[in-house]
């Protein structure tokens, strides 16, 4: 590794660098077999953690050698070459679409670049429990005015939660001034997959 390169070094301290946690958070539950015992599918996109650390900062780092290549894909393409990413990950990683690589990204731009990006990943959390709140059934058995105002509060959730959806596409068209791929790492991420994917559809 050379001396550059360690300066991002804390990065490995976040659980978006650490395998199990990546396997783990990533693990789907698959029904279970003929025995009735769980099964599981575990992420396809992950590989070893090193060499997803130097691909972020050959192709992320403002003092990585590659900084000055304005053809972001070439960028891409340069740095995965450079850090060992096995070949198959390549095209995902390259249009964005490779998760891990997408948090540890996120990871990246929240720890060395700019708060905006902290503010995006605690709308994401704020978003999810709204839209948990309002995919929640409401009890048949509740006496009208408990029904009523459960469905007042889920009418509120919603309209929260449209609301924070609107400030967080506003806040990435503001990112895209900043670094156009950076924005687009940080809306797979926070969009791609989940409740707020659903809303905005």
């Amino acid at each position: 590794m050379s001396d550059w390169t360690k300066d991002y070094q804390d990065l490995l301290k976040y659980p978006e660098f650490d395998y199990n946690t990546i396997v783990e958070k990533f693990t789907v539950e698959a029904g279970e077999n003929e025995a009735g015992e769980p099964m599981t599918v575990e992420p396809n996109f992950v590989f070893d953690m090193e060499a997803a650390y130097m691909y972020l900062v050959f192709a992320y780092a403002p003092n990585s050698p590659y900084a000055t290549i304005k053809d972001l894909k070439e960028r891409k393409q340069l740095s995965l070459k450079q850090s060992g990413v096995p070949k198959k990950f390549h095209e995902k990683i390259i249009s964005n679409e490779n998760p891990m690589i997408g948090d540890m990204l996120t990871r990246f731009f929240r720890t060395y670049e700019d708060f905006d990006y902290e503010l995006l990943i605690s709308g994401k959390e704020a978003l999810i429990t709204l839209l948990e709140v309002v995919r929640k059934p409401i009890d048949s058995l509740l006496l009208d005015d408990k029904e009523r105002n459960a469905v007042k509060a889920k009418r509120e959730c919603f309209d929260d939660a449209k609301y924070l959806m609107g400030e967080m596409k506003k806040m990435l068209s503001d990112l895209n001034d900043k670094s156009e791929d950076a924005a687009s790492a940080v809306k797979s991420s926070v969009f791609k997959g989940g409740f707020a994917e659903k809303l905005a559809g």
